[in-house]
């Protein structure tokens, strides 16, 4: 056991927070089961490791919703209050199937986060680039496991599926995955999503107001594109015109084939095929 006097474990006590449970660990270890402070020891274990895996568990907690803030900015369409006003973390997401009340299957993003589920449209142009479409209650809502078959609500024939039934507004949502084990991730993901709810109860965890502002009000990162290497980068020589300038910044990196035109043709072709080409009469030095 390492030698520490007393006023080590004194001095700045919240540093040595995770070191406490080594230390009574190992006190634990040396002291007989027979000995009157070996069951205080005991309690005083587990109540350090769980003091310790709360500290943690916060600032992990803390970190994610900056994440959080910075993923809704970049939702399109985005309606109703912001994420962090109840969420603090996302527990789960991926694509399901959505059947809205005609009966119509829709491609869908959800979102899994403490409290509620947001689901988005994946945007067809854009990488990336989710738009909002809408969100459940899960503090007023019952998951509802279904059997493979036809559902006389929605009058379709699903497999792996299931049911959220909103009681507040009385709104029923069919989903379903494309295979079971799919479904069975969401339905343990639900589970997952109402014990950290009831362990941020029980433990008093909310998010300080001046934090949450803080992240709302944080403005999204500038894009910055990655520097070319050395290998492609072009030398321009001094350009007296201001016009000049405009035109050398308006050339793009990188120019697409037209559609229609390969490759082997626009090499092998003639000058005409090259006519699209900016600065294509400009002899490049070597």
């Amino acid at each position: 056991m390492i030698e520490i006097p007393l006023e080590g474990f004194l001095l700045t006590p919240v540093q040595k927070i995770c070191k406490y449970p080594l230390q009574l660990a190992e006190l634990l270890k040396y002291t007989h089961r027979e000995h009157r402070d070996y069951a205080k020891l005991q309690t005083a274990l587990a109540t350090m490791r769980k003091i310790a895996m709360l500290i943690n568990e916060r600032k992990r907690r803390m970190e994610s919703i900056e994440k959080i803030a910075a993923w809704q900015k970049n939702v399109e369409d985005w309606e109703g209050a912001h994420l962090l006003e109840r969420s603090s973390e996302l527990i789960y997401s991926g694509e399901v199937t959505k059947v809205n009340s005609n009966g119509w299957s829709q491609e869908r993003m959800f979102f899994l986060f403490d409290h509620q589920i947001v689901y988005c449209k994946k945007d067809l142009l854009k990488r990336d680039v989710f738009c909002y479409r809408g969100r459940i209650d899960l503090d007023h809502c019952d998951v509802i496991p279904l059997e493979d078959g036809k559902d006389n609500q929605f009058n379709v024939t699903v497999k792996h599926a299931w049911k959220l039934h909103d009681t507040v507004r009385e709104k029923w949502f069919l989903i379903h995955t494309r295979t079971d084990s799919d479904r069975e991730h969401w339905l343990q993901a639900f589970q997952d999503e109402r014990r950290r709810v009831q362990e941020d109860k029980e433990n008093d965890f909310t998010i300080p107001d001046h934090v949450r502002q803080t992240a709302m009000n944080m403005k999204p990162k500038k894009f910055h594109p990655v520097k070319p290497g050395p290998g492609i980068q072009r030398k321009i020589s001094q350009m007296p015109f201001p016009y000049q300038h405009e035109i050398m910044n308006n050339v793009p990196t990188r120019v697409a084939l037209p559609r229609g035109v390969s490759r082997n043709e626009a090499v092998d072709g003639d000058n005409k095929k090259w006519a699209w080409l900016p600065f294509r009469n400009r002899k490049s030095k070597r």
